[in-house]
């Protein structure tokens, strides 16, 4: 596992092909989110939240049409890091790369920590009071450790590991599943006793909404590994519609088994469908209800199950992180160029270490899953809406570049997944939006590192960016004068208020990013003349 420098176009590996890259998909979208987020919709929206997985896949597909394009034009390792960077300069690049580093990062320990709290069901001493104990922590670090001796070999190696993992999950929980579908009670799709189909009307269904596109997040993972792949063009976009579709009838499944047994003394009215949330383990309880035959073997399939997703999520975010990283050092130039380097087997070895740094420091300061999940379900969507900027960008500047495929009607379903990522941003309310947006802000300081290996940061970067700083300031007012906060602006009138905001500056950014290609395209003309 020795070290060697990038010098060349690329060392990583090309041994992924479209089965591998699905399961990389599939193991990410079906990670922790698999044991409790099909339960909890139903505790904001009640019956009408199993519409929310059709809700959240038809806003996700159009975002996920924006990255099967780019992913596809140009092959990258972590290149949602860098689209934003080439459309427009380094402000723009360090605002999108460093809270999707953050996000991926803070993906592996919020993942461990779901490891270890299925694991106290039947270790009661590594869980307490909400949060991990200190064995618990302890349990969760030597977790990370084996994650991140597995990511110090080849990327087949890590494919094969994440297909057998996403395979035995996926198939496991379906089990109980089917034990819950055998009790289902037709009444609990609208029953007037438990508040009928929408008990929260459209604030709960919007709240359902935010927790499926959590459960969704993983559809991009084939993005991250692209330069890996042995035929980008074709496995990527085959891969990332298989997954969305396949998980979306997986989940809806698994709303439905839940809801078919709530009214065995799980819901007991209209107000009590919110104490789904408080359920440590949701479908032991839906298995515990019914009293159903060998209730405990169903028990220990769904312990076994929740235990292989969340760190099957944990596997395969790591990865994503460590890319990003190796993203922002070798075609941003945001970080030192150390951590463009690969070991023998062909993996960003100081890049994962860094991932591993930042992954324990997280683990210390929020030992729980329900404390950082939506920190990072938030970092995370901050780094998908400016590649839908990109996108056009770059169809204008480059019109002649070979797209193996290309987003229809872009024109219009762009500005339309830039809305959809700005208000799921928004969606999840003011907490985590201030410590989300705050953390991106931060990252500012990578760009003393633009300015030491490039040779300073020119005007036209900081004016092909300066739409997207405003952006954020002006998403964390609207958020913090919003329903979810002040309620200044009250609903539905706050999100009116985002979306006006979004269409205004997606057009911004995608004019300040034309600006600035074609002052980088007139300054190269000169050079070479």
């Amino acid at each position: 596992m020795g070290i060697e420098n990038t010098g060349r176009e690329s060392n990583l590996r090309k041994e992924l092909g479209v089965w591998s890259l699905t399961f990389l998909a599939i193991g990410a979208i079906l990670g922790p989110a698999v044991a409790y987020v099909p339960a909890y919709v139903l505790a904001y929206s009640g019956p009408s939240g199993l519409l929310s997985w059709l809700s959240a896949f038809i806003m996700l597909f159009i975002t996920a049409l924006v990255f099967v394009e780019l992913g596809t034009m140009w092959p990258k390792a972590g290149a949602v890091a860098y689209y934003p960077y080439r459309s427009n300069g380094a402000l723009a690049g360090v605002l999108n790369g460093w809270p999707a580093f953050i996000g991926y990062s803070l993906i592996m320990p919020a993942s461990l920590t779901a490891v270890v709290e299925y694991l106290s069901f039947y270790f009661p001493s590594l869980y307490a009071n909400g949060v991990l104990t200190y064995l618990g922590v302890i349990v969760a670090i030597i977790l990370g450790v084996i994650v991140f001796i597995i990511h110090m070999y080849h990327i087949g190696i890590l494919g094969n590991i994440n297909n057998a993992l996403t395979l035995f999950k996926a198939l496991s929980f379906l089990i109980p599943l089917i034990a819950l579908l055998a009790y289902f009670n037709p009444i609990n799709l609208n029953n007037p006793k438990i508040g009928g189909f929408a008990p929260f009307g459209a604030p709960g269904f919007f709240a359902a909404i935010t927790a499926t596109v959590f459960a969704y997040l993983g559809f991009r993972q084939p993005v991250n590994y692209a330069e890996e792949v042995k035929n980008p063009s074709k496995d990527i976009p085959l891969a990332i519609m298989l997954a969305l579709i396949i998980t979306m009838i997986y989940y809806m499944i698994e709303s439905l088994a839940f809801l078919g047994v709530v009214d065995r003394g799980i819901v007991t009215s209209a107000s009590s469908w919110s104490s789904i949330t408080n359920l440590a383990y949701p479908y032991v309880t839906a298995i515990q209800v019914t009293k159903m035959p060998a209730a405990n073997a169903f028990i220990a399939i769904i312990i076994i199950a929740a235990l292989v997703a969340a760190y099957t999520d944990a596997l395969i975010y790591y990865g994503s992180a460590a890319r990003i990283g190796y993203a922002l050092a070798k075609y941003d130039r945001m970080l030192p160029q150390l951590f463009t380097k690969l070991n023998r087997q062909g993996m960003p070895f100081y890049s994962n270490i860094l991932v591993f740094i930042v992954g324990l420091i997280y683990l210390a300061l929020f030992p729980s899953f329900a404390s950082v999940f939506l920190l990072f379900t938030d970092a995370v969507l901050i780094s998908y809406a400016p590649a839908a900027v990109s996108l056009l960008v770059f169809r204008k500047v480059y019109p002649n570049e070979h797209r193996p495929f290309r987003m229809p009607m872009a024109s219009i379903l762009a500005p339309i997944a830039f809305i959809v990522s700005t208000l799921l941003i928004y969606w999840s309310g003011w907490q985590a939006v201030e410590i989300s947006l705050i953390s991106a802000l931060v990252g500012l300081f990578l760009l003393y590192f633009y300015n030491k290996y490039v040779g300073g940061i020119k005007k036209e970067e900081i004016y092909g960016g300066l739409w997207l700083l405003i952006y954020l300031l002006a998403l964390m007012a609207v958020a913090y004068f919003g329903s979810t906060n002040l309620n200044v602006i009250p609903s539905p009138w706050d999100t009116v208020v985002v979306v006006v905001l979004s269409i205004i500056f997606f057009y911004w950014g995608y004019y300040s990013g034309v600006r600035y290609n074609m002052a980088l395209l007139k300054t190269t003309k000169e050079t070479k003349q």
